[in-house]
């Protein structure tokens, strides 16, 4: 038996999809997978170009306009290319982490992944429509807790460690949790729930720690050419 993979009818339906892979062959899954990823590279260019993290940019205003251009479309092409690394990452990797530390194969874990990532691209789209409808832009998301870190934190870490706690990330846990229990038959809940938060909070403390890079010395470093400073 064939059933279509198709991510409107799926993504509300955590246990029917593993009842769907457990005795029916998936069809239509990797077309799904190349929609998701020109999505995404659609959504970090219009941020990129609009100028979502692209604010330790601001001191290179003091270049010239084809340097500074120049240094936009650097910018926009570096968005494209962390929108595949991105995709790739929430769908292989976590599925092999997965897949790794509970022991459901690699494979079948990748229909739930790829539902999660969409998940996590409709959460960067709403955040950036309701930057773009204020005119404004910051470097935490009102769906996490950054924002209340911000009061009363000064750690940037901290702060970015925070951000990545969200809505979603709450309701991914909640997914990945009823279709593993679903397919893999686990009777250990909350063993499985354990591990699944710990996965998160490590790419969280991941992400933090990336977060952190010095990018305004690197756009330096690159544009600057080595030339000294008086």
């Amino acid at each position: 038996m064939f059933f279509n993979f198709t991510i409107r009818h799926f993504l509300t339906n955590p246990q029917q999809l593993a009842f769907e892979l457990e005795k029916s062959t998936m069809r239509g899954y990797w077309q799904r997978v190349v929609a998701v990823f020109l999505a995404a590279l659609l959504l970090f260019s219009l941020r990129s170009f609009w100028g979502v993290n692209t604010e330790n940019m601001t001191s290179l205003l003091t270049m010239s306009t084809a340097d500074y251009t120049l240094t936009r479309y650097a910018s926009l092409f570096g968005s494209m290319i962390w929108s595949v690394i991105y995709v790739a990452f929430h769908l292989f990797g976590v599925a092999y982490a997965i897949s790794f530390l509970i022991g459901i194969p690699f494979r079948k874990l990748l229909p739930m992944q790829l539902l999660m990532t969409v998940i996590l691209l409709i959460e960067k789209l709403l955040v950036f429509l309701v930057f773009y409808m204020t005119g404004t832009a910051t470097n935490v998301s009102f769906l996490s807790f950054g924002p209340l870190a911000a009061t009363f934190l000064e750690l940037p870490f901290f702060i970015f460690f925070l951000n990545q706690l969200t809505v979603t990330t709450a309701i991914i846990i909640g997914y990945q949790f009823h279709f593993i229990h679903v397919y893999g038959g686990i009777s250990r809940k909350y063993r499985l729930l354990f591990t699944l938060i710990g996965i998160h909070l490590f790419m969280a403390i991941f992400t933090a720690s990336i977060s952190l890079l010095p990018i305004e010395d690197i756009f330096h470093t690159i544009f600057g050419g080595g030339t000294g400073h008086e």
